[in-house]
């Protein structure tokens, strides 16, 4: 990469995010509220979601990271099949949503998004799923402007010998199956924990009864070790791997090998002088090995297969600090990462061998290589103690050097073969926070600065006519407004959080023209959208056993430049549900309405394969019920019943190109399951 100075300029204030990264103690772990076995995720905090991935939600719980993501207030999924789906927050997905995993940031192979970040994420194995909404904090990367998903595991440390063993156990409709172990212990000088986890589905019927194709088995284990000399250090060095095999119903191939690897190195130092409290320094590498082919999980006359792998390589260093005198904390540091995207195929062969053959003696060949290094200061100043402002300023360097010889699997040169593209970007926040304890009241305004650079698959999109890359995108710019108030008094809660953005230089994808022709170019490019919406949370307990949730969330886009609807944003939703719990027994509904979707831009999209517009999507109103017995502290049992009345609805975020070679009949959306039962036992000692 080459060589920069970048000046660093010290912002008032820090965030409401530092109290979330165990700033103040070790030992201290995230507070999370109870959730029972409903989809709605409270939130108490500014621009905050903290959920517990452990306890039970419903739908069923979740398979992977997006499948948790679509319950929180906000989030969509384009669905592809049965897992791997690709998370939407407020209209905005992929790069422009921060995954972070453990603090460290992974990216899928495929091409087409068969494999986003959330798809090598297991949410049970993780503490809790933190989301920070908006560009509302510069700690944890460039360019998240919707906002950062943080799926993190608390701190450890043993203070006397102690052990925990936690388990889980699914089974369901479709022939879901999932099992999960936990195990973990230490004493004052150090930790293990050994995860593993495996969930395995049938292709599911929708409401019809009619088979989508969407099988998946996914398995993954992960060691952690950790050094605890004294009580105020840490040092921890974990591995990960998993494997799986996935069937999409959006196209013509399916995922045969989702290899993932990941080692890491992280070392936490607490109280270090005076005004330092707390150093923090991680290094990861993850791997990414991906096959699809089209004769592994379905028939096949022609056989081809693809297998893309990826590196990425990362780091940072944090230091937070405090000025007492001053009212003021800061959190400093430096992060990068180095991304290596490769490929190799085997087209058109006559059998599965042959494909297999000549796919596995080809030499892979480097089409991208990015890099990335950031610096970056979040701080808090203390007005008062009902006041306080919180600011951030954040610089990136970005490079990548496009390694493509050819376009595509086209004999077409590359006209930038060999050229780099380099950016220095900046981001930035500052907001405004008070609070009336006396009423249980709070409130924030935020302005928030993000500068993101184009990703891996808008850079790999050309012109399917002239065959020719004549379009590199430029960076977008998202200026936003974020304001919002939480509520806590009594039996009654509320959290209202409202955005309005302007985003520059939008990134888009054309995959086919409104007359359904895909004999036009297909293509990237950049236009100026506004996007404004928020969501709405509201919980009321009545008496000791009884509560009501409500839910709602809207986003509305406008493509500025060409004065139309901005594609792909989902519809207005809600969910309501009433739930009785008396600490041993729960039981509850939970009601899901989804708006027709008649705002559409036929053709465009994001960056998942098809992920376009196809015309209107109508409304559905869907119903579920759940129940849970406590039979003591350690053990668990809950069930419930998704989509009871057997709804036959799609939603607005995907479209299918699939090949007509399946056994079932392909549609123009994708179904969603029809009535689901499912069960599930958990244990603690």
């Amino acid at each position: 990469m080459r060589k920069r100075k970048i000046y660093l300029c010290l912002a008032l204030t820090s965030s409401l995010l530092l109290a979330e990264d165990d700033i103040s103690h070790k030992n201290e772990s995230v507070n999370l509220e109870k959730v029972e076995v409903v989809s709605i995720v409270e939130s108490n905090e500014a621009l905050k979601v903290i959920s517990n991935p452990k306890n039970p939600i419903q739908p069923i719980p979740a398979s992977d990271g997006a499948d948790f993501l679509k319950n929180i207030p906000g989030f969509s999924i384009v669905r592809k099949g049965g897992t791997d789906g690709d998370p939407v927050f407020r209209g905005m997905s992929g790069s422009k949503v921060g995954i972070l995993v453990d603090g460290q940031e992974i990216y899928g192979g495929c091409g087409g998004r068969m494999d986003p970040p959330t798809a090598y994420v297991f949410p049970e194995a993780y503490d809790s799923v933190v989301v920070t909404k908006g560009p509302q904090s510069v700690l944890f990367g460039s360019g998240f402007s919707a906002g950062v998903v943080e799926f993190k595991k608390k701190n450890k440390y043993y203070p006397k010998p102690d052990y925990n063993i936690y388990s889980s156990f699914k089974q369901g409709s479709f022939g879901r199956s999932d099992q999960f172990i936990d195990i973990s212990g230490g004493d004052t000088k150090g930790y293990g924990q050994l995860i593993a986890t495996r969930s395995h589905s049938n292709d599911y019927k929708d409401g019809n009864g009619d088979t989508v194709n969407s099988e998946y088995t996914r398995w993954n284990t992960s060691l952690a070790l950790g050094y605890t000399p004294t009580d105020d250090t840490t040092i921890e060095i974990s591995g990960s791997k998993g494997d799986g095999e996935a069937k999409y119903a959006d196209r013509a191939m399916d995922a045969s090998k989702l290899l993932r690897e990941n080692i890491a190195l992280k070392v936490i130092k607490y109280d270090l002088s005076k005004n330092i409290e707390q150093l923090e320094m991680q290094i990861y590498h993850n791997y990414v090995d991906h096959i699809m082919d089209n004769y592994s999980l379905r028939p096949a006359t022609s056989y081809s297969a693809m297998n893309p792998d990826r590196k990425t390589t990362g780091g940072s260093l944090k230091f937070t600090t405090i000025i007492p005198s001053l009212s003021l904390t800061n959190m400093s540091g430096i992060d990068f990462k180095n991304d290596i995207h490769t490929g190799r195929s085997a087209m058109m062969k006559t059998s599965a061998s042959s494909a297999n053959d000549a796919m596995f003696s080809a030499h892979r060949l480097t089409d991208f290589d990015f890099s990335q290094v950031g610096i970056f200061n979040e701080s808090t100043y203390d007005i008062n103690e009902k006041e306080r402002i919180i600011a951030g300023i954040r610089i990136d360097d970005h490079e990548v050097l496009d390694n493509r010889q050819k376009l595509g699997m086209t004999p077409i040169l590359n006209p930038n073969y060999l050229k780099t593209d380099e950016a220095t970007l900046k981001s930035g926040f500052i907001r405004y926070e008070s609070k009336i304890p006396e009423n249980g009241f709070s409130y924030y305004t935020g302005i928030g600065h993000s500068e993101r650079f184009p990703d891996y698959w808008e850079r790999t999109v050309f012109n399917t006519i002239t065959q020719y890359q004549d379009f590199i995108p430029r960076p977008e710019q998202t200026n936003q407004l974020d304001i919002g108030a939480n509520f806590v008094n009594g039996n009654l809660s509320s959290s209202v959080s409202l955005f309005y953005s302007k985003v520059n230089n939008y990134i888009q994808t054309r995959w086919y023209m409104p007359n359904g022709s895909t004999n036009v170019p297909q293509k990237v490019n950049n236009v100026d959208a506004t996007l404004y919406g928020g969501e709405i949370s509201t919980s009321y307990k009545i008496g000791n056993n009884y509560k009501l949730i409500g839910a709602l969330s809207h986003v509305l886009g406008e493509n500025d430049t060409d004065n139309k609807p901005l594609a792909q944003q989902p519809p207005l939703e809600m969910k309501l549900s009433a739930i009785y719990d008396d600490n041993k027994y729960s039981a509850g509904i939970l009601a899901r309405f989804i708006s027709k979707q008649d705002r559409y831009d036929i053709g465009n999209g994001n960056i998942v394969m098809n992920g376009a517009d196809k015309g209107e999507t109508p409304g559905a109103a869907v119903f579920s019920v759940n129940g849970a017995y406590k039979y003591n502290k350690n053990i668990t049992f809950s069930t419930g019943v998704d989509n009871i009345f057997n709804k036959v609805y799609t939603e607005h975020l995907n479209r299918t190109d699939a090949s007509s070679s399946l056994a079932f009949l392909t549609q123009e959306k994708i179904n969603e399951p029809g009535r689901n039962i499912w069960f599930e036992l958990k244990t603690t000692f």
